[in-house]
């Protein structure tokens, strides 16, 4: 299991609460069966989906194989037409202090 980030922002102006062709096409990915599309792009699992409408911002955790698929996810899925985008490798806070342990001799 390798774990990922997608973090995105938008502008103010393109956020799906103030832009209804952005809230159509939101209501477009929601729609979309993400689920036969998980294996296309080795994602294994969407384990969460959090945003923060009024800072206009998201996080999705994925366990996936591949941060170059979960890339080309994002373009084919819609995410990147109107979000800033950035993929980055994530692990659980267990993991960084088995870490730390392992690093220091602790």
């Amino acid at each position: 299991m390798a774990l990922y980030g997608i973090y995105g922002r938008h502008e103010i102006d393109q956020c799906p609460w103030n832009n209804k062709e952005r809230a159509k096409e939101v209501i477009e990915i929601a729609n979309s069966d993400f689920a036969s599309m998980l294996p296309n792009y080795k994602i294994h699992n969407i384990i969460g989906q959090y945003h923060s409408g009024l800072e206009h911002t998201f996080l999705w955790i994925l366990d996936a194989e591949d941060p170059h698929l979960i890339q080309q996810f994002v373009v084919d899925a819609g995410m990147a037409k109107f979000n800033e985008v950035k993929i980055v490798p994530i692990t659980e806070f267990k993991g960084v202090v088995v870490g730390a342990k392992k690093i220091h001799g602790l």
